[in-house]
């Protein structure tokens, strides 16, 4: 009774504390529970977004892997395979973020790839979307990106060899080793350790997204592998293409086409080498390996018309190859990135850059790619011209390709586009512009700041217009013979005759393949000098005179039986050029003695036809040779004058014998005048064929 008397009579002060407790409790507790419902809510609103979101941004390049695996076939095309298999590596190194990716792998062109490799892409990807479903946070997202991207080149860089691999007749094999692999999987998640949700959530597909990206690397190192066994075929045929070895290209080729039927190249090698055999009875053999290659691949077709061109001019039909020549041109522009779709995989081969067999592989596929050199429709038609006896036309022709070529920037291929021009159109490209050597290029430095400035001193009779210098740079580090084209900072109106035009300062900082080169890293300086009349080399007097004794030492060696003699002159425009020049020399050259005091000046007057030998001259009298002071051409006469000679005392003629030698790249032709006033002369070097 005491007891429950005591308990009605609490104080109202001893129950508010009671309540008030209890609230303290309970408020922040409720509220607690609140704000983690509510932060769970809002966790599933997140979560449902992002599982749309991952299904919008999987679903364009999961789609498109899925129909081109069900549209594939066993007969694939290697070369697309590697370079789908080369873009989408790429695209894992430049691309920021997943998405980024995933658009990267919509848009390929996945026509003619190995199904193996897209059902390999594609698993990753499945396993890969639930993952990227869960990440919520852009933090999250873009550390499970980096972990993804970073473990698969990285798996793709740890491969073992088993048994002997030849490349030519392979016994081993390429795989991944998963053991590495698997060391380099748990390293990046320990740095991401401190990401609890992103690590949990990958514990859960781990084995899965593990074995994904090692059997893709598995695939990927299978198709590499048969890749490098092509690419040795077929760079054997390009090497044996640069030596003329036709048999050699066709037997490359073939073993190429056995292993990949419906690759292009060695297709396009195969048909080149049956055309330049010469073998009439093989000729409907190329035009049938051309017509598949159109077919096979029609957005590619471009060199296959330029060799169609080709044969139909060896064939005598000058129409058709006019046609099909016609039709390269017209298709090489909008071909040229298609048809350089392999050029990563190339790039990817860098050894290639490190010798000059290497470098002549890629040069040789860049021609045949971006249509220079050989596979120049312009250069093709040029000939086709000239062998029809069609002069203007062709000079128009190997004009308008270089033109283009400036048009476009294109340097690289000028260098090795006007060495291509003297190969194959000989004598009737020397015709254009025969005087080339009267041209002397002039380097040095400017009077104020740094670079190198550059000028071109005319000493011929021609003016020639729209003139753009390209300077061709030997530099450290470069292969003899190896040089990297720069142009000059102007482009001037006009190079007068008889006349030093400026072509402005070379800045001193170059980039070489990614290296930095200073003015201080030029080996040699020559130049090529592109204009509306004429495309030729413009050299320097060093390095004129330095041609001059590179040949004297062949030909010494020639005659010591070191070396087989060099070839005949076939062409006939040369051999007419030839046969005119030595008929004239007993009536078109003259000698006259120009009395100073002290010693006489010597005066020569030459035929201007003999400037298509490309001569450097010197005056020997005597014990003492001498280079000429002044060097023009004067309509169509060639001037020189010899300063300080002797004293003939005002003799018309030398008392003692007197030679004029012409040293050029085809020979050298020696004159002599007698002291009894008779003129001799000599020529030895190239001579024309028969």
């Amino acid at each position: 009774m005491e007891s429950g008397q005591s308990t009605q009579g609490r104080s109202p002060l001893a129950i508010g504390c009671g309540v008030s407790l209890v609230l303290i409790v309970a408020v922040p507790l409720g509220g607690f529970l609140w704000l983690r419902e509510r932060a769970r809510a809002a966790h599933e609103v997140a979560l449902i977004a992002q599982e749309e979101r991952a299904e919008q941004v999987f679903e364009q390049p999961m789609e498109a892997l899925e129909a081109a695996a069900q549209a594939a076939t066993e007969v694939y095309d290697l070369d697309r395979t590697v370079r789908v298999i080369h873009g989408l590596d790429l695209a894992l190194e430049e691309q920021e973020d997943l998405e980024g990716y995933l658009r990267a792998l919509g848009r390929q062109d996945y026509r003619g790839v190995a199904p193996e490799v897209l059902e390999g892409r594609r698993r990753i990807l499945e396993v890969i979307r639930p993952l990227y479903a869960k990440q919520t946070e852009l933090a999250d997202q873009q550390a499970m990106w980096e972990m993804t991207s970073e473990l698969l080149l990285a798996t793709l860089s740890v491969v073992s060899v088993s048994g002997d691999v030849n490349l030519l007749s392979p016994a081993g094999q390429f795989e991944v080793d998963r053991d590495q692999a698997r060391a380099l999987w748990d390293d990046l998640k320990q740095r991401q350790a401190d990401r609890r949700t992103l690590v949990d959530d990958i514990a859960e597909l781990d084995q899965q997204l593990f074995d994904a990206l090692v059997d893709y690397a598995d695939t990927y190192w299978g198709y590499i592998e048969r890749w490098d066994r092509l690419s040795v075929l077929r760079d054997r045929a390009y090497l044996a293409a640069r030596e003329g070895d036709w048999g050699a290209v066709e037997a490359s080729a073939s073993l190429a086409i056995a292993q990949a039927p419906t690759e292009r190249e060695a297709h396009l090698l195969k048909a080149m080498a049956l055309i330049e055999q010469g073998q009439p009875e093989r000729y409907e053999e190329a035009r049938a390996l051309l017509e598949a290659s159109i077919e096979a691949h029609p957005d590619q077709t471009a060199p296959a018309f330029l060799l169609l061109g080709v044969l139909a001019a060896r064939a005598g039909d000058g129409q058709q190859a006019r046609l099909h020549l016609q039709q390269a041109a017209a298709y090489y522009p909008k071909q040229s990135d298609q048809l350089l779709d392999m050029l990563d995989p190339y790039k990817m081969r860098a050894f290639l850059q490190e010798s000059r067999e290497g470098q002549y592989i890629v040069e040789l596929y860049q021609s045949t790619m971006l249509g220079a050199g050989y596979f120049s429709p312009d250069l093709q038609l040029a000939r086709l011209h000239f062998q029809e006896g069609r002069f203007d036309e062709g000079q128009a022709k190997v004009l308008d390709h270089f033109a283009r070529r400036r048009s476009q920037e294109q340097w690289a291929f000028v260098i090795r586009d006007l060495s291509f021009c003297q190969e194959l159109l000989g004598s009737d490209f020397q015709r254009i512009f025969p005087e080339d050597s009267w041209l002397d290029l002039q380097v040095s430095k400017p009077m104020l700041g740094a670079g190198i400035s550059l000028a071109i001193d005319n000493r011929g009779d021609r003016t020639l217009h729209n003139a753009t210098l390209i300077l061709a740079l030997h530099l450290t580090d470069q292969l003899p013979s190896q040089y990297t084209a720069v142009p000059a900072p102007a482009t001037v109106p006009a190079v007068k005759a008889h006349a030093l035009t400026e072509f402005g300062v070379l800045q001193p900082e170059l980039e070489v393949m990614g290296r930095a080169k200073t003015l201080g890293d030029i080996v040699e300086h020559r130049a090529i000098l592109i204009s509306d009349e004429a495309v030729v080399w413009v050299d320097t007097d060093k390095f004129k005179i330095a041609e001059s004794e590179a040949f004297h030492q062949d030909r010494k060696a020639v005659d010591a039986g070191l070396r087989p003699r060099g070839p005949r002159l076939h062409s006939e425009g040369l051999k007419t050029t030839y046969k005119a020049m030595i008929a004239g020399l007993s009536r078109g050259v003259d000698l006259e003695i120009e009395q100073r005091y002290g010693k006489d000046n010597v005066l020569v007057e030459l035929p201007r036809e003999l400037s298509i030998l490309r001569p450097v001259f010197r005056l020997r009298y005597g014990e003492e040779i001498l280079l000429a002071e002044d060097n023009v051409i004067e309509g169509d006469r060639i001037v020189l004058r010899f300063a300080g000679v002797d004293n003939f005392d005002s003799n018309p003629q030398p008392t003692d014998d007197l030679q004029l030698a012409l040293a050029s790249p085809l020979g050298d032709l020696v004159l002599t005048w007698r002291a009894s006033g008779e003129l001799a002369w000599d020529f030895v070097g190239v001579t024309p064929g028969e």
